[in-house]
């Protein structure tokens, strides 16, 4: 049995059935010349999300998929997927597996999707560990040698976060009197085992006019120590304000619950 580690570009991720539906079409026809070329991975996918992020919430498991589209001249039997946090794989200081089924398309190739768990008790238990986790696809052919990919797939792991409700006051006011609009931000603390303030990030003030329409953005601030973004603005006209925050590398994005004001 050989052991072979391989490269591979990865490629934009796709929902699990249209991965199966391209891989259709570009798997190489069955009944092809069988060689000694090493295993290929392409069109990887994570969480079914565009740009793989899977949130996490303080203590609760969070379970997401990992898959990819895999060819080998002597057929695929087998495919597990390494998520690693560090450096390198040697000096991880995380580490998530998961084995996979895999779908037959041919004699060559198959869709092998693993279901991965994501939680705080076990492996994530550090703040430390939110943000780009590297991932590994590991198969075995159907001669018995294993193939390791060494390409540029990843995963974000991140902190979810959470808006509270908007609260603007007064809830009944006068055209140009004063109004204060008021939202807390918290994110998962993995360390802490509870939801923790998030402090010192930027949110965004936004407002719609009546009870429809979009949102448009009146002020970008920054959340307190504990959390509180609080912003005064004039009041002209009947409308919802809210606060939105765009995530980071590390954390979730996030939109709070409109509060809708009555002008007098």
């Amino acid at each position: 049995m050989r052991r072979r580690t391989i490269a591979a570009a990865a490629t934009t991720a796709a929902a699990f059935s249209t991965v199966l539906a391209v891989a259709a079409l570009a798997a190489p026809a069955a009944g092809a010349a069988q060689d000694d070329s090493a295993t290929a991975f392409w069109n990887i996918d994570v969480n079914h999300n565009r740009d793989y992020t899977v949130g996490v919430a303080a203590t609760q498991k969070r379970v997401f998929s990992v898959s990819a589209t895999v060819s080998d001249p002597s057929g695929v039997k087998s495919v597990s997927y390494e998520l690693w946090h560090g450096e390198s794989r040697a000096k991880a200081d995380g580490l998530m597996v998961g084995k996979s089924q895999c779908v037959k398309i041919n004699e060559m190739t198959s869709v092998c999707e693993a279901l991965v768990t994501a939680d705080p008790s076990v492996n994530l238990r550090s703040n430390a560990l939110a943000g780009v986790w590297t991932i590994t696809p590991v198969a075995v052919d159907g001669a018995g040698n294993t193939t390791r990919g060494e390409g540029a797939y990843f995963a974000r792991i991140k902190r979810q976060t959470y808006m509270s409700q908007t609260v603007a006051t007064p809830q009944q006011v006068k055209k140009g009197a004063n109004l204060t609009v008021k939202a807390q931000m918290t994110v998962a603390g993995w360390e802490q085992r509870k939801n923790v303030p998030l402090i010192g990030h930027q949110v965004l003030l936004q407002y719609r006019k009546g009870t429809t329409g979009p949102f448009v953005t009146l002020k970008k601030l920054k959340t307190d120590r504990n959390g509180w973004a609080t912003s005064t603005v004039k009041v002209t006209a009947d409308g919802a304000y809210r606060y939105d925050f765009a995530g980071t590398s590390l954390t979730t994005a996030t939109t709070g619950w409109a509060d809708y004001i009555d002008v007098k």
